[in-house]
């Protein structure tokens, strides 16, 4: 890269299958890519900050690879059992055949902002635990995608619409983390990847917001958050993609210059109706060291491919010029020996 450039990186979210970030970090530190600035939404957001945080991508590396360890053996997922039984509450409701309309309505209103089905304590700990505010402060930068929350059903009702192609949601916001207060930075942390129903909502600023995943979904524009990466100045940018066929597309920015990587293979672990559920949840020793050997082996492909053709066009580039310069000094000899013939024709 030219001094000029700063390079980007792109942690989208996919849940459990972050754990591709792993794989991926360490080969584009073999690679030698040196990154400027970090964008990510929920799973990746939380990647994000620990990688902003580290010294360098190879410490980078390690503590992510230490943090998915953990994550093996102890879960993020804790079921909250008070908000539970109101989801059953709920859907019993719905599910009774002598059910009214006023009864569907007065149980799922039961169900405030507030309540979650699943509990933020595992997170929390795992933040105190391996998140570095301070390293943070003069780290990387690191930009986090949030959604502007309405309402945990409201969202959810929202997202559904939009995977059926009726309706697309509203943006998601971008916050630049280290703008934020110590507190804050861990509620967007957390706000990022909290979805909706599953993990509580966080208010930062007055606003409040959940996983950032959710906005813009026909062009997954919160889940693959690269335009503050852009209006931070970044001319080359790396995006990774943890599902299958992602809608994102790289033609929307054509200002940068971006490398994608993308799952060569599927992605996906689970076959059965709620199979993308259950990757998303899939915290265990049994999927998690596949999606960090699958980060590392279509990282190595998609951006050793590309770095492999530019120092190609580079060692074509120094050549021509060292042709070039072996051609003006061929042309300045054959200009003296010239002017020594003449000479020499003088003296006869």
């Amino acid at each position: 890269m030219q001094p000029a450039d700063k390079l980007g990186l792109v942690l989208s979210g996919g849940g459990a299958k972050g754990a591709y970030h792993v794989g991926m970090v360490r080969a584009l530190n073999e690679l030698g890519s040196h990154v400027n600035a970090i964008a990510g939404a929920s799973i990746g957001a939380l990647n994000g900050c620990i990688l902003a945080s580290a010294p360098n991508f190879e410490e980078g590396h390690r503590r992510l690879e230490t943090l998915w360890n953990t994550l093996q053996a102890r879960s993020p997922i804790k079921t909250k059992k008070s908000s539970y039984l109101k989801i059953l509450a709920a859907s019993a409701a719905i599910l009774a055949p002598q059910a009214r309309i006023l009864t569907v309505l007065s149980a799922i209103g039961q169900f405030s902002e507030e309540d979650s089905i699943l509990s933020n304590e595992p997170l929390l700990e795992l933040l105190e635990e391996y998140f570095d505010v301070e390293a943070l402060q003069s780290g990387l930068p690191l930009y986090v995608s949030v959604f502007p929350s309405f309402s945990g059903i409201i969202d959810i009702v929202g997202d559904v619409l939009a995977a059926l192609g009726i309706r697309d949601t509203p943006n998601s916001d971008f916050l630049h983390v280290q703008s934020l207060s110590p507190s804050d930075q861990k509620k967007v942390l957390m706000a990022s990847a909290a979805l909706p129903v599953l993990f509580e909502a966080q208010k930062v600023n007055g606003r409040t917001y959940t996983d950032g995943g959710q906005g813009g979904w026909s062009k997954s524009q919160g889940n693959t958050p690269i335009q503050p990466l852009i209006d931070a100045g970044c001319t080359r940018i790396i995006v990774n993609h943890l599902s299958d066929g992602s809608l994102w597309s790289r033609h929307d920015f054509p200002t940068a210059a971006i490398i994608e990587v993308r799952p060569l293979e599927r992605i996906s672990r689970s076959e059965c109706l709620f199979g993308e559920a259950k990757d998303l949840l899939g915290f265990n020793g049994e999927k998690i060291p596949s999606w960090i050997s699958q980060g590392y082996e279509d990282t190595i492909r998609c951006v050793g491919r590309v770095k492999n053709s530019i120092e190609a066009y580079g060692e074509i580039e120094k050549s021509k010029a060292a042709l070039s310069e072996s051609l003006k000094h061929g042309a300045k000899a054959d200009l003296q020996l010239e002017d020594r013939m003449k000479k020499l024709d003088g003296f006869e």
